[in-house]
């Protein structure tokens, strides 16, 4: 299996990159700055660009069986690249005919914002998360309009720690006792998009996940 995949570089894409090929897949990757994937085991394709470039995007996409969209930005990002960026990619996966997409959102996004604790809610999500949440929610409408077989991950903050393997997952009308315990390492956030890349549990379907 090849894997196009968009934010490679960051706290979840590194984890996915390095686990995906770790299994044996291809990844094609787009990234910015090709040392930050230097030491990753056999089977990596780097194309340099940003998905700005639609170009760059097409030709990460082409040749794909799937394609993994964990763009990030900084908190108090005003440029909306979550949303811009991966209007782009589904562009190129309908050119290229490229029908499955994984994409990484967060909870709160949508209607998951009633599972979140208070003190995201009422105090660091007006306060600094707004925009965040604003640029997932518009990223996640591309998504679900878009025609593909799609599907969310909505994980907690992250945290360091190695892959675990255990952890809690579902959609937002499904919450044991309405409580999460939020966190989840970003590793285990890598191993969920992973088995999505083949599990139809939540297609079409934005999944929480904490651990």
């Amino acid at each position: 299996m090849r894997i196009a995949v968009f934010g490679s570089t960051g706290g979840v894409g590194r984890h996915f990159v390095n686990q995906a090929l770790e299994k044996g897949m291809a990844v094609t990757a787009l990234v910015r700055s090709p040392g930050k994937l230097a030491g990753l085991p056999e089977g990596l394709t780097q194309v340099t660009g940003d998905v700005t470039d639609e170009e760059a995007v097409h030709h990460t996409v082409a040749g794909a069986d799937a394609v993994v969209c964990a763009l990030g930005a900084p908190l108090l990002d005003k440029s909306g690249i979550r949303a811009t960026g991966t209007a782009s990619i589904i562009r190129a996966m309908k050119a290229a005919r490229v029908n499955r997409l994984v994409s990484l959102s967060s909870i709160g996004a949508g209607d998951s914002y009633p599972l979140i604790p208070g003190l995201y809610k009422y105090f660091l999500g007006p306060l600094m998360m707004e925009r965040m949440f604003a640029d997932h929610e518009a990223q996640e409408a591309e998504i679900a309009a878009s025609g593909l077989d799609w599907i969310i991950a909505r994980p907690g903050p992250y945290r360091d720690g190695a892959r675990t393997g255990t952890y809690a997952h579902g959609v937002t009308a499904d919450v044991p006792d309405r409580k999460l315990k939020f966190h989840i390492n970003r590793a285990d956030v890598a191993d969920f998009l992973i088995h999505q890349l083949s599990d139809n549990t939540y297609l079409h379907k934005p999944a929480w996940l904490t651990s």
